[in-house]
């Protein structure tokens, strides 16, 4: 009684699952898919596709991916029925496949990369953390390789055909085939090991190629089915959506010089008006259809999962608002900035928590499942399912896959050790290209370091993770692991967030093999399709993003998508690379260049200082240690400036004379009776040769214990400069995730009221004295660790009475791929999917059957991207045509 309950509750767990799972039998034969059909599909998809995708994505966020699958398909099919001639399922697929990755590649893995470091470098952001100078100065043998500088001629014209692109160019090229060829190599491994090896499920691989394949069997066939109507629907419904939400406001801005908007883009944002009663919430309702089309298809208990994190979100943050746990938010605030500060302030560090968690969930998962399938397997071949030689007739051989052997099972196999070989070299460019670009900072020690991630760790993981796709259809990713292991390097600088440090996890590449064999493709096929796709991509990617950088700035007013997303990824880029610039203070009873500090000595070791700079620093003195935000403490006067110049390669040369400042000290940090600081090293003048120097000074020996000094240096006397440092500046990075005292109390009674630090910082009276925010703490003393432990708690107890209640896997997942969409644009589409699943739910299964709708509703959704893509694509030649036109002089 006691097996059949245990069996039936992993059964309702599985159950969507197993549906998806037994969509799709593996053939026993496989045929070419390249031909000269595929390369003509390139081309087209190439110079007739992206440029419509690019528009697109700058202006409404949406993709044409799958419409260009199956423009293509339907194009090719059409020709073909006219030519009396048909297309096979390996041809359809690998044009499908062709068409996605060419769109993908073009959009997000090439030269948009380069318009967006450009503008990285220029923006707000990284200018706010002083990174603007510090990237710039990314270079080798003199140029740059990371973005030319904002006043580059490159940048101000808006062109990549400039000398200034050479090395970040070549970089990305070289990047993008080394890529292509570990992708390839490493999939293709894991594939052997765990799905003919271990002979693995990969549940989600049955649905990804039946979408490939969706229209395969009309090919050559003159017998209408239920597919073309159901397609001429969805494609309907995606040009008029298109008219209105992208044609109309494209269009009226080209002719009529005003832009007509009909339905918001990229969404309404309420969180203006609804802040007022949902604190910290960013509420904003999408308009685009799309997400309910993903709802219409999605697996039912992922969308509820991940609807049930935006409804804990919506919850919980007025509440943690309330509570002085989201002291950055202020009313007035648009959705995307109370994205951001709800974030920094609570939702970061939960999410990481929950991600910790899930890690540890796919472990388990890893172990339970492989032991669950060890013993099916066992019955299998107790039951006689299993053969030991070659099932064809004339062979002999030990079967390896499926009864067979790999020589007849003719899917067209690479032998493993070239692959393995292939993989090492190429993981072994990154270790080559780090030591090429920082000599100094690559040691011996760090060198070691990364060649156990790359060459231990990286395969290792790698495996665990593809045996869980296998099992379950999810990856094992661990959160901030190159984070972590930056910074415990110690290394303080931009260039450590470039070396790589943390082995990639390639677990995910297996399952493309997979569903390449249920297609019934040969592999050769996908080689040379991926031969022949790098080159193309990498010209249309090219010669299409010069076009539209020149036509207009990236971001812009022209597109307002990015125009509202970007400045949030420069802010989270920005919060990462200013992460390791800190600086660290020794005191009395520290050792520091084998020498034990005395009384009333301090060693300020500031970080990466430039070459060939004057620096000025200075000093001042506090008594008030217990105030644990520094800001909010009383200091004595500024120390006059100090002045020193760097020179790290002894090469001389003219030195600029120094600028005299008066420091100024706030009145309200004034504190009468300390002592001030005195400087000893640097003295004035002197030339210090260390980008990391140990900079001295002291106070009387009898304040030891009792006060502490704060430095401060900068390139500019005003110290308002890109190179200032503090002692008292803690990273972003650490104050998202470890511990903020930005808005901790100061200790005194600041009211009057006989209460020390009464009130949470929520714009709101919580001691009923008629000011607000007058005396304010948090609740957890600055610190986010505690929030980080509860996620990582939250999300094992979730799992935890999920699974003893038999409720579906998807669930847990969705709602953990909920809480890590927090702060990222695609947060907001989970209200819509939401809708689309319970229509589905509610009505289409009804009607047609879950598993017949499922069908129907992949050709309509694909229909309406069709439909929108078009739109897309016209208006997009449309305003080429006529901003190059407008442009010509005559």
């Amino acid at each position: 009684m006691a097996d059949e309950r245990k069996d039936k509750k992993r059964q309702r767990q599985y159950e969507e699952l197993n549906e998806y799972r037994d969509l799709l039998e593996a053939p026993t034969q496989f045929e070419e898919g390249f031909t000269r059909k595929t390369v003509i599909g390139v081309f087209f998809i190439a110079f007739i596709m992206t440029p419509g995708q690019l528009y697109l994505s700058l202006v409404t966020g949406l993709g044409i991916g799958d419409a260009a699958q199956w423009v293509t398909v339907i194009l090719f099919l059409e020709i073909a029925k006219r030519s009396f001639t048909t297309l096979r399922r390996q041809e359809i697929f690998l044009l499908t496949y062709v068409a996605s990755q060419l769109i993908v590649r073009a959009q997000t893995q090439t030269f948009q990369d380069l318009i967006f470091r450009q503008y990285f470098v220029g923006s707000q952001e990284a200018a706010q953390f002083g990174l603007t100078q510090k990237l710039v100065n990314l270079q080798y043998m003199g140029m740059g390789w990371y973005s030319p500088p904002p006043d580059s001629p490159a940048i101000i014209a808006r062109t990549f055909f400039h000398s200034d692109w050479i090395l970040p160019i070549g970089l990305l090229v070289i990047g993008i085939i080394v890529s292509k060829v570990t992708w390839f190599t490493s999939g293709y491994v894991l594939f052997r090991l765990v799905s003919d090896r271990e002979q693995l499920p990969f549940p989600t691989a049955p649905q990804a190629a039946l979408g490939a394949m969706a229209l395969a069997e009309e090919s050559g066939s003159e017998e209408q089915s239920w597919k073309w109507p159901c397609f001429t629907i969805g494609g309907a419904i995606g040009l008029v959506f298109g008219l209105i939400y992208v044609a109309v406001p494209a269009l009226t801005e080209a002719f009529a010089g005003t832009k007509v908007v009909i339905l918001p883009n990229p969404f309404a944002d309420l969180t203006p008006v609804l802040g007022r009663f949902l604190g910290g919430t960013p509420i904003a309702i999408p308009f685009t259809l799309s997400p309910i089309f993903i709802g219409l298809l999605a697996p039912f208990w992922g969308i509820m999962g991940a609807f049930a994190a935006v409804v804990s979100f919506i919850v919980i943050s007025p509440m943690l608002h309330h509570y002085g746990m989201m002291p950055r938010w202020v009313p007035g605030m648009d959705a995307v900035q109370t994205q951001i500060t709800a974030g920094v302030d609570f939702w970061s560090p939960f999410a990481m928590g929950v991600t910790l968690a899930l890690a540890l969930i796919s472990f388990v998962q890893v172990f339970r499942s492989g032991k669950e399938r060890a013993q099916d397997k066992d019955h299998e071949e107790k039951h006689g399912q299993d053969h030991d030689t070659c099932r064809h007739r004339d062979c002999q051989s030990q079967s390896q896959v499926r009864g067979y052997c790999l020589k007849h099972l003719n899917r067209g196999d690479f032998p493993l050790w070239i692959c393995v070989t292939l993989f090492f070299v190429g993981a072994a460019y990154p270790i080559i290209l780090a030591k090429t670009l920082f000599p100094v900072l690559i040691t011996t020690g760090m060198l070691l370091l990364i060649m156990i991630m790359a060459f231990v760790y990286a395969p290792l993981m790698s495996f665990v993770s593809a045996r869980l796709d296998g099992l379950v259809g999810r990856n094992i990713a661990i959160p901030h692991l190159h984070e972590a292991t930056v910074f415990l390097t110690g290394y303080r600088g931009v260039e450590i967030w470039f070396v790589p440090l943390a082995g990639s996890d390639f677990g995910g590449n297996a399952e493309i093999f997979r569903v390449i064999e249920l297609t019934g493709m040969n592999f050769r096929s996908l080689l040379k399709a991926e031969l022949i796709m790098v080159p193309i991509v990498l010209g249309a990617s090219l010669l299409y993003w010069s076009f539209l950088w020149r036509l207009a700035p990236i971001p812009s007013d022209a597109y307002p998508y990015v125009q509202t997303f970007w400045p949030a990824q420069a802010f989270a880029s920005a919060v990462k690379y200013s992460a390791t610039q800190y600086s660290l203070t020794y005191r009395a009873g520290e050792e520091i260049d084998e020498r034990v500090l005395g009384d009333g000595e301090f060693v300020w070791n500031p970080a990466n200082l430039q070459d060939k700079s004057l620096y000025y620093w200075r000093m001042r003195v506090t008594d008030e240690l217990d105030v644990r935000n520094p800001e909010l403490r009383k200091y004595g006067p500024w120390t006059t400036s100090g002045y020193f110049y760097t020179d790290f390669t002894g090469s001389g040369g003219t030195r600029a004379p120094p600028v005299s400042e008066p420091n100024i000290t706030d009145p309200d940090q004034l504190r009468e009776g300390l002592p001030l600081a005195q400087r000893v090293w640097p003295t004035d003048g002197d030339v210090v040769s260390d980008p990391d120097p140990h900079m001295r000074a002291s106070i009387p020996a009898e304040w030891e214990g009792r006060a502490d000094i704060v430095f401060e240096l900068d390139t500019d006397p005003s110290y308002l400069g890109d190179f200032f440092q503090g002692s008292a500046d803690r990273p972003m990075f650490f104050k998202i995730y470890w511990e903020d005292l930005d808005y901790t109390g100061d200790g005194r009674d600041d009211d009057l009221d006989g209460l020390i630090d009464e009130e949470y910082l929520n714009q709101k009276d919580d001691d009923g004295d008629g000011a607000i925010d007058e005396d304010i703490h948090h609740p957890l003393k600055g610190r986010k660790w505690p929030i980080m432990a509860f996620g990582l708690g939250f999300a094992i107890m979730l799992y935890t009475v999920l699974s003893f209640f038999g409720m579906p896997m998807f669930f847990v997942w969705g709602y953990i791929g909920g809480v890590a969409q927090v702060g990222v644009a695609t947060f907001f589409n989970l209200f819509t999917e939401f809708i689309g699943a319970l229509i589905a739910r509610r009505y289409f299964w009804k009607k047609y059957g879950k598993q017949e709708w499922r069908r129907y509703a992949m050709v309509l959704a694909v229909g309406y991207g069709v439909g929108l893509a078009l739109v897309g694509m016209f208006c997009a030649a449309i305003l080429m045509i006529r901003k190059a036109v407008s442009a010509t002089v005559f």
